[in-house]
């Protein structure tokens, strides 16, 4: 079957159970679980899908209610094409591209690139951040998460321009206003994910009033172990009703403590006991990553442009996508 076909008969597919879903959320993302599995070709894809049908077997599970609530409170359109972006022409498309890269080159392709956009980087080259994106898709790199410091509304254009792209925003909630949200009503390929602290509630009301899909995140340390395990963190976010809890360890945070919070973090999903996907940034993209290419490869720059990885922060200009293009960077450090 055509890549094209394959596309057109997932968004079709995809469209079709969110219409649905309000109705009945256990029958449509049953269906929706099996047919992903009959057009999946690859090693990740048929893993995931397989894992999925394996927990939706679970009558009572949480998930669910966050299908339900999903299909009911967020923007058809930007359900549907973050979705596809990201399962279809990350997990497969790009999937694909990364491994026969990888085969021929002989480097290793991260499937997902951080990027901490430096604003007087952004305004001075207006290229420069594009740049990247064209690079990455060139790889096979469809899913981008980006940190910005300043007001989100100057890097829509960024995302709206690569709508084959799923991006996941990370702001905290004093940059949710207004003007921005409505800016956001015509960008669809982005999941904003807000800082879990004591702006997120009111941030997390102005998202779902205008039905944009978000999540919360939270930035942990060795301090922060117990309330994480538990479940103190994870309850005190249910109240607003974000798709995705999403947990970023820090620059000092040790492998160990790291190690308990993901062992917690895979409990927490096949229990499936809160209506929200519970995911930690660093592990699950390496879990991944692994899938896709047989190797451990996560890479990002902070706003300096230095390469952070998931071992390390390089400063040196080697490593810089200031002076260097994205392959340049991957092939040296490979």
């Amino acid at each position: 079957m055509g890549k094209g076909i394959t596309k057109i008969l997932v968004e079709t597919a995809v469209r079709r159970t969110v219409k649905n879903l309000k109705k009945s959320p256990e029958r449509e993302a049953r269906n929706l679980v099996d047919l992903g599995l009959q057009l999946s070709t690859g090693r990740f894809q048929k893993r995931l899908f397989m894992h999925a049908q394996t927990m939706l077997k679970n009558q009572n599970s949480a998930y669910y209610t966050l299908i339900k609530n999903t299909a009911m409170n967020v923007d058809e359109d930007n359900l549907v094409r973050f979705s596809i972006n990201l399962g279809y022409n990350s997990c497969t498309k790009g999937a694909k591209l990364i491994r026969q890269t990888e085969a021929e080159r002989h480097y290793n392709i991260p499937w997902v690139l951080n990027l901490a956009v430096n604003e007087e980087k952004l305004t001075a080259d207006p290229d420069f951040y594009p740049s990247i994106l064209r690079q990455g898709k060139a790889l096979g790199i469809y899913t981008y998460l980006l940190f910005f410091r300043e007001n989100p509304e100057k890097i829509l254009s960024l995302v709206k321009n690569e709508p084959d792209c799923a991006f996941i925003i990370f702001l905290k909630g004093k940059q949710i206003k207004i003007p921005f949200l409505e800016k956001m009503q015509s960008v669809k390929n982005v999941m904003i994910s807000i800082r879990s602290d004591s702006e997120m509630p009111d941030a997390c009301h102005e998202l779902h009033d205008a039905r944009i899909l978000y999540s919360v995140h939270y930035l942990y340390d060795e301090r922060d172990t117990e309330y994480i395990i538990n479940n103190d963190w994870i309850k005190s976010i249910l109240p607003f009703q974000p798709n995705f809890a999403l947990l970023l360890s820090s620059t000092t945070c040790s492998s160990e403590t790291q190690q308990t919070v993901y062992q917690y973090v895979t409990d927490i999903r096949e229990l499936q006991k809160y209506p929200v996907i519970c995911m930690d940034i660093k592990q699950d993209s390496l879990m991944i990553d692994h899938i896709i290419s047989e190797g451990e490869c996560l890479a990002g720059f902070d706003f300096n442009g230095d390469l952070r990885t998931h071992k390390e922060i390089l400063h040196d200009p080697r490593y810089n996508i200031n002076s260097h293009s994205l392959e340049e960077i991957l092939k040296s450090y490979s």
